[in-house]
């Protein structure tokens, strides 16, 4: 004879209540009890090393900083991965696999490169994963924008119209001819789009001359550019080699005016010595010389964590910036953290306080985290760069139906 085992509603109830408590209820990728898991992939030894190194370096301090000096995010402290991408396209695309797929981090945080970034945008929304932020100067991270990307740099596009703009309506020389000299892919072709769209709005012709990626010697370019008649040039790449065209453009006796981009507002560009002197620079950023609350805060937590030598490298506050809001963020999200509530908590932020550092906000309609410049001219003998102009727009701006359409 056969045994019925009948269960009570209510045991029926508890049992299914015990099962879920068993299984849970998932809680989000990369968030435990007492940890939030985040990831970057970074140039740790390709032609960006030195970026790469001085992004880690600012996550290790920021990190300090939170789980340390504030005790973590609602309970719960941060932790990181980080894989090497030598800013390469393809070992882009499988260090983020790696750190969704087999890491599992909650979001993706201070990456960098216009050509690495570009070759992960869609991965980026398929997988549904913040990142915050890229810092890549071209205009397709943000436009269309892409829910789960945010942006925060110098447009190179913005800033080769800005040159342009003010070369125009401030230098006002009575001859001029510009040009631009930039890497070759989806950076430098960036500053060649602006540099097209302003002069076509001034009624201007341009010169161009692009470089490999990794190139070191431009001797080509500057003879190139020369023999165009550039007067004023925009540069668009790395800091050294920058430098190195500085020196070029020596030995040919070709003397421009150079604007560089904002990867050039950086130590390495005074290896060109006094040849540095007197050029233009764009920056988004406060300059450790103007003494700022944001700048003494950074002096007091790098060399509390022994990092006081990044203190003299102006770029610092692009990489400190959007860790600030991050942690704001992070904190307005409460304990019931998923990537889609950090994602609203960031979008909701206004007038964030930066103590000076630099301007920077997002909204649900836009992930273009700066608008507004400066233009720096390089004191080669001191070392520093000194602002020219106020916080300005380029003049042809982006988003506005002003905007001529590119083609």
């Amino acid at each position: 004879m056969k045994r019925v085992v009948r269960f009570s509603a209510v045991f029926m109830c508890m049992l299914a209540m015990t099962f879920l408590g068993v299984r849970g209820v998932q809680a989000e990728v990369g968030v435990t009890d007492d940890t939030i898991l985040l990831g970057s992939f970074q140039d740790m030894s390709g032609p960006g090393a030195y970026l790469g190194k001085l992004c880690t370096t600012t996550m290790k301090v920021w990190m300090g900083y939170v789980n340390n000096d504030l005790g973590g995010i609602h309970g719960r402290k941060l932790d990181l991965v980080v894989e090497d991408n030598k800013y390469d396209p393809v070992l882009t695309k499988t260090a983020f696999n790696k750190l969704v797929n087999q890491h599992k981090v909650f979001a993706l945080v201070m990456v960098y490169g216009s050509t690495p970034c570009t070759a992960v945008k869609d991965d980026i929304k398929r997988e549904k994963i913040p990142v915050f932020p890229t810092m890549a100067t071209v205009q397709s991270m943000f436009d269309p924008m892409n829910r789960y990307l945010y942006w925060y740099a110098c447009s190179d596009e913005d800033n080769a119209i800005m040159m342009v703009d003010y070369i125009v309506n401030d230098l006002k020389p009575e001859k001029f001819k510009v040009g631009v000299c930039y890497q070759d892919d989806e950076w430098g072709k960036s500053a060649l789009k602006g540099l097209d769209l302003a002069c076509k709005k001034y009624g201007l012709k341009y010169a161009a001359a692009g470089y490999k990626r990794g190139s070191k010697n431009l001797n080509t370019q500057a003879m190139r550019l020369k023999a165009k008649g550039v007067t004023h040039c925009f540069y668009a790449g790395y800091a050294p080699v920058y430098a190195a065209l500085l020196k070029e453009a020596d030995k040919i006796g070709w003397k421009p005016v150079f604007f560089g981009d904002y990867v050039t507002v950086d130590p390495r560009s005074f290896m060109a010595g006094d040849l540095a002197d007197g050029h233009y620079h764009f920056s988004n950023l406060g300059l450790r010389s103007e003494g700022v609350p944001g700048w003494k805060r950074l002096e007091s937590l790098f060399t509390a964590a022994g990092a006081e030598k990044m203190l003299n490298v102006p770029l610092l506050p692009l990489l400190w910036n959007p860790m600030l809001m991050l942690t704001q963020a992070l904190q307005d999200c409460g304990r019931d953290l998923t990537r889609e509530k950090l994602i609203d908590a960031i979008d909701s932020i206004r007038d964030f306080d930066t103590g000076g550092l630099g301007k920077i906000e997002y909204s649900p309609t836009t992930r273009k985290g700066t608008h507004y410049y400066r233009i720096l001219q390089c004191d080669a003998e001191k070392k520093i760069f000194v602002p020219m102009t106020d916080w300005r727009q380029p003049s042809i701006v982006w988003g506005s139906k002003e905007r001529p359409a590119s083609k």
